[in-house]
């Protein structure tokens, strides 16, 4: 491409300097791919990183860049143009501006503002020469750590199959975001960024066994292609080895036993959290934010509304079953942190070892003040062989039935029933019981934390008394 160097912001005049270069990707902090020897002497090399002419500089306020080339797709169809910047950009195929951010100002009243890409797609033709032109030109108040860039950056990639792969066992796509899209300071659409669903449904239509594996810290939007494909992965941010880690589950060599720390909706309206959003796409700056969502957040919110998200808190496949069956609770006498023993017998229904996560809710049936219909107050992972059962317990107290009274600063546990409700997820429950507690209870803040003592131990400012026991009866549906 030929790329000119503007000593200026907007390209007027004649270019400081002008070279060809094979793509797109400069960064001023990181000395790649710059138009000169940075000079790097002084203590703030960032702005102040130029040519020793004073030609051209990385200062926000002097630099301008048009680049100018060609591009000559291998595939028919659309195609994904990205630019990634510290500023203003406009894109150009054959003419046609297809991105253009405006002013290009990082967003207002952030402290730790991103460089997020722009994305547009465009249809072209194989083996056809299309004119491609990028002007840059950079802004004050990016931020350069933390996966930052002090630069700019062009890619491109087709939304189809790259070849014919009609013939192959299975087909992996990887998706979802990354550092450019999702961080500290900003929000995310919650649509998969660069068109990645339509590269989902383009390469399930040529071979059906299409696995998905989704990568981000968050849901995203999966509703538009999850039936047109046979599984989904979601790996989040799997960490160094979690490329190893991922293989062996795709190959069958690790069964996964992973469940959803959240619950995924089918659409963003869905979230108990959307009300609390005025605005998205990074247009969230309020100087004070109203979780409308209150108590009723992530699953909580989806029973109270009776909304069914996509896949629910405490959701995932194994490949492997699981049965559940003679539950049992002794309760005691319950004063402090006295368990509670919820039993049952869990059994590996499948042809092949895996581990279960079994998960108990708790929920009032007539509180006294809002709560969630259910809670999750106990899980326990279990390893089973095929055909292998095992009694398992999960262990509860009377923390686990309280609320906490904000006109006390107690916890208080009503005098009621509350059902148990004990499954694989939120909304897979197979076994449930009642536990009746004779008269209310106020709790110690304190003495009633069911965090392990040695925790405790260095958390405690006071020790008050326990004010009262409770006797719990137990019924079995």
């Amino acid at each position: 491409m030929k790329v000119e160097y503007f000593s200026n912001t907007n390209w007027s005049g004649d270019a400081a300097v002008t070279r060809t270069e094979q793509h797109v990707d400069l960064d001023w902090a990181n000395d790649k791919n710059l138009p000169f020897e940075s000079n790097t002497s002084t203590s703030d090399p960032y702005t102040t990183k130029g040519s020793t002419a004073g030609e051209l500089n990385g200062d926000t306020s002097s630099t301008s860049i048009r680049y100018t080339g060609k591009i000559t797709p291998t595939q028919s169809g659309e195609q994904v143009f990205k630019v990634r910047a510290d500023g203003a950009v406009r894109l150009w195929v054959n003419g046609k501006k297809i991105i253009d951010n405006g002013d290009g100002k990082p967003l207002p009243g952030n402290s730790i503002p991103p460089t997020i890409p722009e994305f547009a797609k465009i249809n072209l033709e194989a083996g056809q020469s299309y004119d491609v032109k990028l002007e840059y030109s950079r802004r004050a108040g990016y931020l350069s750590t933390m996966g930052g860039l002090v630069g700019v950056q062009l890619s491109s990639a087709s939304l189809n199959a790259p070849q014919d792969l009609s013939g192959y066992d299975a087909v992996v796509v990887a998706v979802g975001n990354s550092n450019e899209y999702e961080g500290e300071g900003f929000d995310h659409s919650f649509d998969l960024p660069e068109f990645q669903n339509e590269l989902i449904q383009n390469i399930a239509k040529v071979n059906p066994n299409t696995v998905v594996t989704m990568y981000g810290g968050t849901g995203l939007k999966m509703s538009d292609w999850i039936e047109q494909v046979p599984v989904a992965l979601h790996a989040f941010y799997p960490g160094q080895n979690g490329g190893q880690a991922l293989a062996e589950i795709l190959f069958g060599k690790i069964n996964p036993s992973g469940k959803l720390p959240i619950s995924i909706e089918r659409n963003i309206e869905d979230n108990p959290a959307y009300a609390s959003f005025p605005k998205f796409d990074n247009q969230n700056t309020l100087a004070e934010m109203d979780y409308k969502d209150d108590l009723m957040l992530g699953y909580r919110g989806y029973e109270k509304k009776g909304i069914k998200p996509l896949y629910p808190f405490g959701y995932g496949l194994s490949y492997t079953t699981f049965g559940y069956s003679n539950i049992k609770v002794t309760p005691g006498v319950a004063v402090g942190n006295t368990p509670i023993k919820v039993s049952f017998d869990l059994t590996n229904t499948g042809k092949v070892g895996g581990s279960e996560v079994a998960q108990l809710y708790v929920g009032q049936q007539n509180p006294k003040v809002e709560r969630p219909i259910k809670e999750l107050k106990g899980y326990k992972k279990v390893f089973l062989k095929p055909g292998e059962s095992k009694r398992v317990t999960i262990e509860l107290n009377d923390r686990s039935l309280a609320y906490f009274d904000v006109k006390t600063n107690q916890w208080v546990v009503d005098a009621d029933t509350f059902n148990l409700s004990l499954g694989g997820s939120s909304q897979d429950i197979r076994l449930n019981a009642k536990l009746v507690n004779s008269f209310r209870q106020e709790l110690s803040t304190t003495t009633s934390n069911p965090l392990p003592r040695s925790a405790l131990n260095s958390v405690l400012v006071e020790k008050p008394p326990v004010k009262t026991g409770g006797v719990f009866q137990q019924t079995v549906e």
